[in-house]
């Protein structure tokens, strides 16, 4: 169990490196290089792979590391993936609803426009960067962690 919980750690943090350079490195070229559609839709399934892989990533984590978790951590993963799922499940068809003309649910409850649920994606992926950061960190640094 302490090398899976080593290797979910290690995938964790990799997965958080990745998370950083989709957002904050990749998509920025992309909107530069390439016309706006062509870059959204390519940023779209790269946020798409992102945000699956992270929902794997840190759920093995949070199995394999349950019994040692503090309070605090578990609640800080539990928010973790539940803004990646948040972001997944609720807010990212929100935006392609609003890309493509199409129907949402949640569009048509809350209604908005692409701004606003882009925006709000935003900030929910830049909260999951930090709570990984701060998870990251502190399962790093926990002597039972690894």
């Amino acid at each position: 169990m302490r090398t899976l919980r080593k290797i979910s750690l290690y995938a964790a943090t990799l997965w958080l490196g990745i998370q950083i350079a989709a957002g904050y490195i990749v998509t920025p070229i992309l909107f530069k290089m390439l016309p706006k559609m062509q870059a959204g839709e390519i940023a779209g399934v790269l946020f798409h792979i992102v945000s699956w892989s992270g929902l794997i990533i840190w759920g093995i984590l949070f199995l394999t590391h349950t019994k040692i978790l503090t309070r605090l951590q578990t609640i800080l993963l539990c928010t973790l993936l539940l803004s990646v799922a948040i972001n997944q499940f609720l807010i990212a068809p929100v935006i392609e609803a609003l890309k493509y003309g199409h129907e949402d649910w949640l569009l048509s409850l809350l209604g908005g426009s692409f701004g606003i649920w882009h925006g709000i994606s935003s900030i929910v992926f830049m909260t999951t960067a930090l709570l990984s950061t701060a998870l990251s960190w502190q399962l790093s640094s926990c002597k039972n962690a690894v």
